[in-house]
């Protein structure tokens, strides 16, 4: 993703002078020229010692020294906005000391350095090896380093060569969103949150006991009761239940920026929570149907859409969509919103809502307040991408708050993800939120499968 075509195998040696000490040289020279006018000894020796050493310095020469390069890139792949260590080593394979070394690595252009440097001046021993750390912020993509650039000086300081040293290592970081995810199978194998029913039934977490009745299936009596009391009893047990979750992604135009430059886009944070949200409800045996607004595609309004169903092909679906999404968002303000409106009504009475915004205008909250007139459980999960080092960013970081607090006002669950709060931590509440949300359903008499499993949480 850069715009550079070197490859790592170029070496691109250039030797060159730089005019340095020029007022010097023209001090040097008058002080001679006027000891020697003068018949003064002394200002002649002060101006002949400065020359004689710009004389040993411009005459000197400097040759590309062997160097050995190696670059390490940690991570990789690795999800959107999580920064990642890149070491860079460079060893003076030459029997000669390098008393200056200049080493600038290619970092790709589209990332940003978080934090270190990939620059260095050093010294280097014979054998001797200089290691260097610094960290650039994933996006979504494949992105190739270029090869380290390598400037030495000679004794001097009057010549310089300058080359391109193809590293040893990683050349390349990989970010996708599907990064740590854990796999998906068509049956789903975990629980989420407290997604279990009132209503009793078979399973493993004790529920309640009751008098025993005729039919009821042996392994469900209480044996220890009986032996103690001579009395029947059956045990209850808590059912999981499943649900349709609509995970709606703000994929417009107002939602591709970032933080900063080089910064991953409120999109890309979006996918990513999206991605892993999705799983972890694939995981526990949920329907998941994906709406990306902002999108021009086949499904309602002329949005992104994928249907309701479960498994590896289902994810495959959602990503597609995904990257789809975040290269660039629909330009229609009114599609959009008759977007948000139609996937309410495709959603079904009892599907749940996960909004995935970072709220920078007020159309998602009008989205939210919409939904509620179609009784649906919802979600809002926030990515936080306003920067609050200038005052515009902290009059819009207000901004955001008060949407937040206008989503929760209208009865939707609120997750505020901010900047170095690890997602996985968000998505628990958020989907315990969710979870909570589905109970309410459950107890209200909303319709949704009971499913028995054979493991605990």
């Amino acid at each position: 993703m850069t715009g550079d075509d070197s490859r790592p195998g170029d070496r691109v040696p250039v030797g060159g002078r730089r005019a340095r000490w020029r007022g010097a040289v023209a001090a040097a020279v008058v002080l001679a020229g006027a000891g020697a006018w003068l018949g003064d000894g002394a200002l002649v020796l002060a101006g002949t010692i400065p020359l004689a050493y710009l004389a040993s310095g411009s005459l000197s020469a400097v040759e590309v020294p062997e160097l050995a390069v190696e670059r390490s890139v940690a991570a990789s792949p690795a999800p959107p906005g999580r920064p990642v260590g890149v070491t860079l080593s460079v060893t003076n394979e030459t029997e000669r000391t390098l008393s200056d070394v200049r080493v600038v690595d290619g970092v790709p252009d589209d990332l940003a350095v978080l934090d270190g440097s990939p620059r260095a001046g050093v010294a280097l021993e014979p054998g001797e090896t200089w290691t260097g750390e610094y960290t650039v912020v994933a996006r979504r993509g494949e992105y190739r380093f270029d090869p380290p650039r390598v400037r030495v000086r000679g004794t001097g300081g009057g010549a310089v060569a300058t080359t391109t040293r193809p590293a040893e290592g990683d050349d390349r970081l990989v970010c996708r969103f599907d990064a740590e995810a854990p796999p998906v199978t068509d049956e789903g194998t975990d629980h989420i949150g407290q997604l279990s029913s009132d209503d009793p039934g078979a399973g493993l977490t004790f529920h309640s006991s009751r008098e025993y009745r005729h039919g009821d299936p042996a392994d469900r009596i209480n044996w220890r009761q009986y032996a103690k009391r001579g009395e029947l009893a059956t045990v209850n047990y808590e059912q999981w239940v499943s649900t349709t979750v609509v995970l709606v992604l703000d994929a417009r135009p107002a939602c591709q920026v970032g933080a900063g430059p080089g910064r991953p886009s409120a999109v890309e944070l979006g996918a990513y929570a999206a991605t892993q949200a999705m799983t972890a409800l694939l995981r526990a045996g949920h329907d998941v149907a994906v709406a990306a607004v902002g999108v021009d595609g086949s499904g309602p309004a002329g949005t992104g859409w994928v249907g309701p169903g479960r498994g590896r092909e289902q994810r495959e679906r959602a990503l597609s969509l995904f990257e789809t999404a975040s290269e660039a968002g629909g330009s229609n303000p009114e599609r959009n919103r008759r977007g948000f409106r139609k996937v309410a009504e495709l959603a079904g009475p009892d599907a749940e809502l996960l909004l995935v915004s970072p709220l920078l205008d007020d159309v998602p909250v009008e989205a939210v307040t919409e939904w509620q007139a179609f009784g649906h459980a919802r979600t809002v999960l926030s990515p936080d991408v306003v920067p609050d080092n200038t005052v515009s960013g902290r009059v819009e970081a207000v901004r955001r708050r008060t949407r937040l607090a206008r989503c929760q006002s209208t009865g939707a669950r609120v997750v505020d993800w901010r900047r170095g709060t690890p997602l996985p931590v968000v998505l628990d509440h958020a989907l315990d939120v969710a979870a909570r949300d589905v109970e309410e359903f459950a107890h209200a008499g909303a319709s949704v499968t009971p499913t028995t499993r054979e493991g605990g949480r």
